[in-house]
């Protein structure tokens, strides 16, 4: 009966688990594949990103914020598209006339 039990606590646990251990590496990968993105593609240096985090949220529901050190007060959000692309959805709002320093240009497709 010990035996029984150990193995259904252990099968709960997992199933528990599952969901937290998905996000978590999700969200890990999605930070790299954005640092790769700004630093090879865009050619924004290391020393310039003061932080990635990614965050779940609802639509997408997987996405990463991003403070870059000469901009501190603005969080650019970036997602990953069907295509693997790595796209920016946009900067936190700022009063009208705000000149934002790493705002890309195009919007989603």
């Amino acid at each position: 009966m010990k035996k029984r039990e150990i193995i259904i606590f252990l099968l709960v646990i997992a199933l528990i688990s599952t969901p937290f251990i998905y996000i978590k590496t999700t969200l890990t990968s999605l930070e790299n594949k954005v640092h790769n993105y700004l630093v090879m593609e865009k050619g924004i240096e290391d020393s310039n990103i003061s932080s990635i985090k990614g965050l779940v949220g609802k639509a997408p529901l997987f996405a990463v914020e991003v403070v870059f050190t000469d901009e501190t007060d603005v969080r650019y959000l970036y997602r990953e598209i069907e295509s693997g692309e790595i796209i920016q959805l946009g900067p936190s709002l700022k009063p009208e006339g705000y000149r934002y320093k790493h705002k890309d240009e195009y919007r989603l497709p």
